[in-house]
């Protein structure tokens, strides 16, 4: 056995240590500082971590001038640490590697691709001692991590407070609040934590649902040097505004062939396309009827559930995230959402920040968000063309402006602009006063009852782009729903 210097020790501690904190958190910082045996000196975290990839790989070399590293010859809190530190330090050499497969992976689609570098990880993995199971284990954790962090990364970007905390809790979703619970115990096994996003519409929500999906832990299978599964296929999704009532239980559960007329064929719901290793996004879950709301505590609740025409029990192994921009509260109240689903659905909640918010915590933001949202049309878009579309905005939007479409209303509002080299700010009939714009015309006089109705169909439909939607909301069918939409103002 191999002992370690008092001063070695003191280190890898401090690494094992940085193993375990959100790298989205301010603890980081600090932590890294610690780790250099430096004062602050302003550097960012990419910088503080290539100063932490050289000292790391200065002491293992040191290590090895011994012998081979080799975690074998180690034993104690010393072994514990140092399996630790390697982790960290081994990650970090692939962590470029790990991202080109990301991409290589999102470019294959559902098919699980090989990993490019598989060989030369597992060879690094034996020599430094680690049996074949901890490889398989380790490459997959290792694969998590950078997948999480990425995608977190990409998704959530901008310098608010509200943002900054929004990363931390989304990593702490994915990993825990403390990843050694999640090392030690719960890796692999998050299928009973459950995580409901809240939100005005248009915040991203779909997107942070995505990320965190797309997260998870998936097996590495050593024989054929490639994950069990594709991260895109782990992750399956439904917009319960989309479907009329009697085709979301089929969406949802599935269906048997004859089950109900044109069932020409088995067609498997949501909860069957779910992997145990994936997540399925339950979206507009507070728009759902009463009778779907109690099949689906079902499945969550006894993690079985039977396809529309069958008695035939399957088994749901996935995590379920959801997300509704409805008062969840307000909700409850008036018993439209039952308490025993919400308590089911909200292992953990989170609030995305409003656009208003973020622009209000720190207004720079904005330059930042209309380049991110140029990028999707023009790949590298100048300062200049950024900064002649913020000055736009600010001239034609009022600074107290709520924008009340968030992120979805901005990026239009950056098209238009593009298209037209103005946009004029309009709030939605929500934030008018009701008294004044719900119930009387603009000349005054009072509307008739069908008139009420064909502004709220209206307004509904704006908000929720879709005509089953407004019916299930409204309490009206389809049909009369578009002749509403349809009658002259």
């Amino acid at each position: 056995m191999y002992i370690l210097t008092a001063e070695q020790a003191a280190f890898f501690a401090k690494v094992a240590e940085l193993v375990f904190l959100n790298p989205f958190g301010l603890e980081r910082e600090k932590a890294d500082w610690e780790v250099l045996g430096l004062a602050p000196e302003g550097l960012g975290f990419a910088d503080r971590l290539q100063l932490i990839e050289a000292k790391l790989d200065r002491e293992f070399k040191a290590l090895e001038r011994q012998a081979v590293f080799d975690i074998r010859h180690y034993q104690g809190k010393a072994e514990e640490n140092l399996r630790l530190a390697w982790l960290f330090y081994v990650f970090h050499r692939y962590r470029q590697r790990f991202n080109g497969h990301i991409n290589a992976q999102k470019q294959a689609g559902d098919k699980a691709i090989e990993l490019a570098f598989a060989r030369e990880l597992m060879g690094d993995f034996e020599q430094a001692g680690f049996n074949p199971p901890e490889t398989a284990h380790y490459i997959a954790l290792l694969f998590q991590v950078q997948r999480a962090f990425t995608f977190i990364d990409e998704t959530v970007s901008g310098d608010c407070p509200a943002l900054y905390e929004l990363r931390m809790r989304l990593w702490n979703n994915i990993f825990t609040f403390n990843p050694a619970w999640y090392l030690n115990y719960l890796c692999g096994r998050m299928e009973d934590f459950s995580l409901l996003l809240l939100g005005e519409t248009g915040t991203g929500k779909s997107l942070v649902a995505k990320a965190v999906g797309c997260s998870g832990y998936i097996p590495f299978d050593l024989a054929v040097r490639r994950f069990v599964e594709s991260f895109s296929a782990s992750f399956k999704a439904i917009n319960l505004s989309e479907y009329a009532t009697g085709l979301l239980e089929s969406e949802l559960f599935g269906h048997k062939k004859g089950a109900f007329t044109g069932a020409i064929d088995n067609h498997p719901g949501l909860f069957a396309k779910c992997s145990k290793h994936g997540s399925v996004f339950i979206d507009e879950i507070g728009d759902i009827d009463a009778t779907i709301q109690v099949k689906l505590l079902n499945v969550i609740q006894e993690r079985v559930y039977s396809p529309v025409g069958s008695h035939e029990k399957h088994r749901f192994e996935g995590r379920v995230i959801s997300a509704t921009n409805r008062p969840i509260g307000q909700l409850l109240e008036q018993g439209l959402f039952r308490a025993d689903l919400y308590y089911r659905l909200c292992s953990d909640v989170i609030v995305l920040p409003s656009l208003s918010q973020r622009i209000r915590e720190n207004p720079n933001e904005l330059p930042g968000l209309i380049a991110r949202l140029l990028r999707r049309v023009i790949p590298t878009p100048d300062d200049g063309l950024v900064a002649h579309i913020e000055s736009k905005i600010r001239a034609t939007v009022p600074a107290d402006y709520p924008w009340p479409g968030n992120v979805r209303e901005l990026e239009q509002c950056v098209r238009r602009i593009c298209l037209t080299g103005t946009y004029q700010a309009t709030p939605l009939a929500a934030a008018v006063n009701a008294a004044e714009a719900g119930f009387r015309a603009a000349d005054g006089e009072y509307l008739s009852a069908q008139q009420v109705m064909q502004n709220y169909c209206r307004f509904l439909y704006g908000q929720l782009d879709s005509f089953e939607a407004v019916a299930r909301i409204a309490g009206l069918d389809r049909r009369t729903v578009k002749k509403y939409m349809e009658l002259d103002g």
